[in-house]
C-alpha cells in the first residue's frame, strides 16, 4: 500500500501542509518537527529528502548490492561494512542482484530508499556501469570492484599488487616452476591478480608453466589439481586467486599422497579467517576488509552530505595488499 501523506500526519500529529512542506525540502532550519517528520517518513517506508536538512540524529540509509555467491568472503565483507556502519549511526542494507533480470530497475528502487548504494558488481562492464550512472542521475555511488574504465568512483584492493606479491613469494621461497589457478577472467580482480603474477615472473625471466581457469570455488580448486597431475607435474609454486581454490586443491593434493610444503607450494588471496585454521595453514595475500569498508563509508557521507565536492571524481582508489606468511608457500 502506498503511503500517504495523510499517514506521516497521522503518526506525528502535524498537519498535511507541514507534512508536505518538510518532504518537499520546504521546511526552515533543524526543528523537532522536521526531525520527527523525517524519521516518521522513513518508518512508514516514505522516501524523505534526508541530505536537504543534514540532521545528525537521523542515520544516513546506505545499501551494500552484490553479486552474491554462497563463501566466506562475502561473509567477511558484509560483517565488516556492517559493524563500520553501525559504528558511525548508518543503516546498513544488504541486497543481493546475482540473479537479477533487470538491474537498472533494482537499482531505481533501491535508490528510492536509500541515501546512497555501494556496488560489488564485479561481472559488469564499463558500458554497464555508464547506464547506472545516466540512469540514478548523480546518485550518490561507489563501487568496489575494479572496472576497466573510470565511470563511477571505485575504492579497491591493489589486485596487480597481490598477484606481484605472491610470485615474488615463491620465487625467493627457491621455486622455479610456476603454475597459476585464475578466478573467472569475466571479473577484472581476477585478470589483475593474473596480470600482476605473469610481470613478476618474467621480470625474473621465469614463466607461468601452467594454468587453470578456476571459478573461486573449492571444488575449482580440486579440479585444478586433478588437471595438474595428468602430466605429473610437481614442485611448482602455485598462485591460486583466491583462498577457496587454494584450499581446494591443498587438501585434494594432501588426500593423494602429496606434501604441502614439499611437493607443491601454494599462495592463496583474501586471508579468510579458514586459511589459518586449516592444516597446514596457508600463505595468502591479506586484504583488510575493514579499511575497503571505512573509506568506502567515510566517501559516500561525504558526497551524500556534500562536505567535499573535489571527492565526487571519477578516480579509482587502490587499497595495499599485504604478503601473510604461513607455511604453505616454503620450497621443502
Amino acid at each position: 500500500m502506498k503511503v500517504k501523506l495523510e499517514d506521516i500526519a497521522t503518526k506525528t500529529g502535524y498537519s498535511i501542509a507541514t507534512v508536505s512542506r518538510v518532504l518537499t525540502g520546504k521546511a526552515v532550519g533543524h526543528s523537532k518537527s522536521v526531525e520527527k517528520i523525517l524519521q516518521a517518513a522513513r518508518e512508514l517506508g516514505y522516501r524523505a529528502l534526508r541530505p536537504i536538512y543534514q540532521l545528525d540524529k537521523l542515520p544516513l540509509e546506505i545499501a551494500l548490492v552484490a553479486q552474491h555467491h554462497a563463501e566466506e568472503f562475502y561473509s567477511c565483507l558484509y560483517e565488516s561494512f556492517d559493524r563500520i556502519s553501525s559504528a558511525q549511526n548508518i543503516q546498513m542494507s544488504i541486497h543481493s542482484v546475482k540473479h537479477s533480470k533487470n538491474l537498472l530497475d533494482e537499482l531505481q528502487l533501491i535508490s528510492q530508499f536509500n541515501d546512497g548504494i555501494i556496488l560489488m558488481t564485479p561481472t559488469i562492464d564499463s558500458g554497464e556501469y555508464t547506464e547506472i550512472v545516466k540512469s540514478l542521475n548523480s546518485f550518490p555511488l561507489v563501487s568496489i570492484a575494479p572496472i576497466d574504465e573510470n565511470v563511477i568512483k571505485t575504492i579497491t584492493f591493489d589486485s596487480y599488487q597481490g598477484g606481484w606479491l605472491a610470485a615474488k613469494l615463491l620465487v625467493q621461497s627457491g621455486f622455479t616452476k610456476f603454475g597459476l589457478i585464475t578466478g573467472p577472467l569475466i571479473k577484472w580482480e581476477a585478470k589483475l591478480r593474473r596480470n600482476g603474477f605473469v610481470d613478476y615472473l618474467r621480470g625474473k625471466d621465469f614463466k607461468v608453466e601452467w594454468e587453470y581457469n578456476g571459478d573461486y570455488s573449492f571444488r575449482s580448486g580440486e579440479k585444478a589439481f586433478e588437471d595438474i597431475e595428468k602430466p605429473q607435474k610437481k614442485n611448482f609454486g602455485i598462485f591460486s586467486s583466491n583462498d577457496q581454490m587454494a584450499l581446494g586443491f591443498l587438501h585434494t593434493a594432501l588426500e593423494n599422497g602429496f606434501k604441502i610444503p614439499g611437493d607443491f607450494g601454494i599462495v592463496g588471496y583474501d586471508n579468510m579467517p579458514y586459511s589459518k585454521v586449516f592444516y597446514p595453514k596457508l600463505s595468502t595475500v591479506n586484504t583488510d576488509l575493514d579499511t575497503l569498508a571505512e573509506s568506502v563509508i567515510d566517501y559516500l557521507v561525504s558526497i551524500i552530505k556534500k562536505q567535499n565536492e573535489k571527492n565526487n571524481r571519477l578516480t579509482t582508489t587502490l587499497l595495499p595488499v599485504n604478503i601473510v606468511k604461513r607455511r604453505t608457500h616454503d620450497f621443502k
